[in-house]
C-alpha cells in the first residue's frame, strides 16, 4: 500500500514540476524533461524511506 502512494505521490509531484515549468518558459520539452526527472527522484527518495522503514 505505501508503494502505490508513493507512486501517486511521485506523480503529483511530476505533474506540479512540469506544469510549473511550462507556465514559466513555456517549452513544452523542457517541461516534460523536468516533470519526468521529478518523477525518478521522487520515486527514489521515497522508494529509500520506504526501504528503511521495512523491518
Amino acid at each position: 500500500m505505501l508503494v502505490v502512494i508513493a507512486v501517486l505521490f511521485a506523480l503529483v509531484v511530476a505533474l506540479a514540476t512540469a506544469f510549473l515549468f511550462y507556465a514559466a518558459k513555456g517549452n513544452l520539452l523542457v517541461a516534460l524533461a523536468m516533470g519526468g526527472g521529478a518523477f525518478v527522484a521522487t520515486m527514489t527518495l521515497l522508494l529509500g524511506v520506504y526501504s528503511l522503514l521495512l523491518p
